[in-house]
């Protein structure tokens, strides 16, 4: 969540489609979540609480997971880089 009265960035969009007098049927966060996965396949069977502050690592069916970057590299291109190729 932002800070102070700072909001996210969909309920700015979402707030500006309502003041142009559209409305998409999305009100809160879940909402946009819901639209997501019945659109995106991998997205289908999880949840926010699901998915959690820690997140979830979904890969198209046909896609096998990437190998994880080093931790420790401070540097993101080198760490990119110590991938096997082609991943």
């Amino acid at each position: 969540r932002p800070p102070g009265n700072a909001r996210d960035d969909w309920e700015i969009l979402r707030d500006l489609l309502q003041a142009l007098g559209g409305s998409n049927g999305i009100y809160t966060i879940e909402d946009v979540f819901r639209q997501m996965s019945a659109e995106i396949p991998e997205l289908a069977g999880l949840t926010l609480n699901k998915i959690g502050d820690l997140g979830v690592n979904v890969t198209k069916e046909d896609e096998s997971p990437r190998p994880p970057i080093d931790p420790e590299a401070k540097d993101i291109e080198k760490a990119e880089e110590s991938r096997p190729a082609g991943r």
